[in-house]
């Protein structure tokens, strides 16, 4: 857990974020995405990615079909995600992921469940960003 907790969350510049980048870490406040989410009427955001499923490397087009995947189903959902990378502070490693305004932490979870996911990042306007664990693979596919 340790590793996940060291990680930057790093948010591409984009609208939802008030086309800024933005760089979140577990257990702090993000006043800037807050009034920027606030904005747009979002009260809450989810980090996540289907990359290397169980934390457990993946080939690059493995992982690349997989965030297709998660791309497509949180779109038919209504969601918008922003383009985003999860990296290690020593840049030993990093993965694609998305920045999902709006994402309620019970569909985040679901979404980390069905790709197989150890953790997300998880928030709410003014509160600290936390990792919520995703336990097991769902056996039916995210929402």
């Amino acid at each position: 857990m340790e590793a996940y907790r060291a990680t930057r969350y790093v948010i591409r510049p984009h609208a939802t974020t008030g086309g800024v980048e933005q760089v979140l870490q577990v257990g702090r406040l993000h006043p800037a995405l807050d009034a920027a989410l606030l904005t747009r009427g979002h009260h809450e955001w989810a980090f996540i990615t289907a990359w290397n499923p169980g934390s457990r490397p993946q080939g690059k087009d493995e992982n690349q079909r997989a965030q297709e995947r998660l791309v497509a189903q949180l779109v038919a959902g209504g969601w918008v995600p922003a383009p985003a990378i999860g990296e290690a502070e020593d840049g030993s490693w990093s993965e694609q992921s998305l920045f999902v305004p709006g994402l309620p932490r019970t569909d985040a979870e679901r979404f980390g469940r069905a790709f197989g996911q150890v953790a997300v990042l998880v928030g709410r306007t003014g509160a600290l960003a936390e990792l919520l664990l995703c336990g097991e693979p769902a056996l039916v596919p995210a929402p």
